[in-house]
């Protein structure tokens, strides 16, 4: 499997990352924003639990309106489409990073003679890549006040499929990028940090939402994903390092110098 080189150049892959986040997390506010400010019926009390059997009804009724969670942003138009054009494309961009870094990955810990475990821990963090990929794609075709438990389906698809991949992408690079550092910290300490935000992050925001303390959960729905999107930027100083070491000279002609 290989992908051509004009889209495998490091430009690129810089590229595709920042548009991955962008996408996301500007779907994301944007729709948050225009449901805000948007009028009936986002604000009115709503009841979805027909869509449910009777021990999660309580999930899908909102008295007060809509909650800020990110999906919220999914269900009326303008607002709608907003949500569907970030996330989808978003989905889209996601997935060709994961083929690119799962390739990166794979050349280079075969290089450094890496054993089985690690070759296993990349493809690990390719499926749970392309599961997030697919499943922002398929949440924007379902949104929860049409297909309540599709929706929750797709999310929690997206939200352990982002923490797995996270996690299994830290192991599978850790030897690669363990010199690398941002902001004084380790690289790899960031982002067990951050994967440590975002597991914490989705307990609570579970725990709050079963206790239908709504507007609690979307904080840290929102937190796990602002977390997981900062994993994905992790990734820029693995492009900034391969620069700086393709512009040093090599020995001998530091030598000869």
């Amino acid at each position: 499997m290989s992908i051509p080189s004009q889209l495998s150049s490091d430009r690129f892959f810089r590229r595709a990352i920042l548009l991955g986040v962008v996408l996301v997390l500007g779907g994301s506010v944007g729709s948050q924003l225009l449901m805000q400010v948007g009028g009936s019926p986002r604000h009115e009390p709503l009841d979805f639990s027909e869509q449910l059997p009777d021990a999660l009804k309580g999930v899908a009724q909102f008295p007060d309106g809509l909650p800020p969670f990110i999906s919220s942003g999914g269900l009326y138009y303008p607002d709608k489409a907003v949500f569907d054009l970030g996330l989808g494309l978003g989905g889209l961009v996601f997935a060709f990073l994961a083929i690119e870094l799962f390739l990166r990955t794979s050349s280079q810990i075969s290089g450094a003679g890496a054993s089985i475990v690690r070759h296993l821990l990349n493809v690990g963090q390719l499926l749970a890549a392309l599961l997030v990929g697919g499943s922002l794609v398929m949440i924007t075709q379902h949104p929860f006040n049409v297909s309540f438990l599709k929706h929750l389906f797709y999310a929690n698809n997206i939200f352990y499929g982002s923490l797995a991949w996270g996690g299994l992408m830290t192991l599978a690079r850790g030897g690669l990028d363990r010199q690398l550092a941002c902001c004084r910290l380790k690289l790899n300490l960031w982002r067990w940090i951050l994967l440590g935000v975002g597991v914490v992050s989705y307990l609570l925001m579970t725990t709050l939402a079963a206790q239908k303390s709504f507007n609690g959960a979307a904080l840290f729905e929102w937190l796990l994903t602002i977390s997981t999107e900062m994993l994905t930027l992790s990734l820029l100083p693995i492009l900034a390092a391969a620069a700086d070491s393709a512009e040093q000279p090599p020995m001998e002609e530091l030598s000869a110098g």
